[in-house]
């Protein structure tokens, strides 16, 4: 594998009440917190197994990521763009200007691992484009090996958060060579979060507390 390639993990701001806000009801804006902050703590021990450059890009300055990104000898970007789609073309192409593969993730996905990357980096080696599927119907990792894709933003028309967004970007790109990895699937609501623990990847502190008995 090229030294030259990059891991792009996206990540928010550490602020109660901006993050996983799915779980707010149940959890309260600092149990949200709480939970991401453990996700983005086992993404970046997930992307210390990279191998290659790691890049944390915050959805706005962030001292408390800026630490984090120090801490590990990571780059640190912020992203740039109106939605999603602007935002993860903006950072494929700025980063592809240098690398030779370039995977972008989230920071809510327990399951990723350098097994994963290893099979999204072997996917670029014959496709421009790598999907790392997740159960929902959208996509936990974008990878790809050409700058020239994301020259504009290819995913004007994707409903983000959709069970049709990995569909409709691979429609996007269709005229790329494209492969797909096996589906996984990421934290959003109350129920993944108990599958998380019971998978003991969260701690068991976030379980529900079962109503006491009358």
């Amino acid at each position: 594998m090229a030294s030259t390639d990059e891991l792009l993990i996206f990540a928010r701001g550490l602020q109660a009440g901006q993050v996983k806000t799915r779980l707010i009801p149940a959890y309260g804006a600092e149990g949200a917190l709480a939970i991401y902050r453990h996700l983005l703590r086992r993404t970046c021990d997930a992307a210390a197994t990279f191998p290659g450059r790691v890049t944390l890009w915050a959805d706005r300055h962030d001292p408390a990521l800026a630490r984090l990104a120090a801490s590990r000898g990571w780059g640190m970007s912020v992203q740039c763009g109106e939605d999603l789609g602007e935002r993860m073309s903006h950072a494929l192409f700025q980063s592809l200007r240098a690398s030779q593969k370039v995977l972008l993730i989230g920071s809510d996905c327990p399951l990723l691992d350098s097994d994963y990357f290893v099979q999204a980096l072997a996917a670029l080696d014959t496709n421009n484009v790598v999907f790392g599927a997740s159960e929902d119907g959208g996509y936990v990792l974008l990878g790809s090996s050409s700058a020239a894709l994301w020259q504009c933003n290819p995913f004007a028309g994707v409903h983000w958060g959709s069970a049709a967004a990995l569909q409709q970007s691979q429609q996007a790109l269709m005229d790329a060579a494209q492969h797909v990895l096996p589906a996984l699937w990421d934290v959003d609501l109350p129920e993944d979060v108990c599958r998380a623990c019971g998978l003991g990847l969260l701690p068991t502190e976030f379980l529900p507390v079962p109503p006491a008995r009358v």
